[in-house]
């Protein structure tokens, strides 16, 4: 394993993935990339609480956060599962980590979530995170 993708959208419950990703990365001696994919015309992404207040600034700071592990950012516009899968392929990913946010309730709201559409989209192997504990 070379390469570990992670999606964020620098809420705590994507915070956990990231943790989640970042240790498989050093256990692995892999690159991390973390990737945030910003929603275009997604007017909730601007006051959702639970979103850090400064994206960016999260974002300068995860290298930090986990010295030892090679780790790079990168930010993408778009919708999200459609995004970690093309920069997946891009980068020749071994794995994509990603939360579990928005995977509860209804059986049809599950079918179109993010993890679960990187799940069926995905060029590599999928490293789903229980987030729950952060919700």
């Amino acid at each position: 394993m070379t390469t570990i993708l992670v999606g964020t959208d620098s809420s705590a419950a994507a915070d956990l993935a990231v943790d989640h990703a970042a240790r498989l990365a050093r256990d692995r001696e892999s690159d991390l990339v973390v990737l945030l994919v910003r929603s275009d015309g997604d007017l909730r992404s601007v006051v959702d609480p639970g979103k850090a207040a400064d994206p960016g600034r999260y974002l300068a700071h995860v290298a930090q956060r986990f010295p030892g592990v090679p780790t790079s950012t990168r930010v993408e516009h778009g919708e999200a599962a459609e995004r970690i899968v093309a920069v997946a392929q891009e980068l020749s990913a071994d794995t994509i980590v990603v939360g579990n946010r928005g995977t509860h309730g209804s059986w049809w709201r599950v079918r179109d979530s993010v993890p679960n559409l990187v799940l069926r989209h995905s060029p590599c192997s999928v490293f789903i995170v229980d987030t729950r504990r952060a919700q």
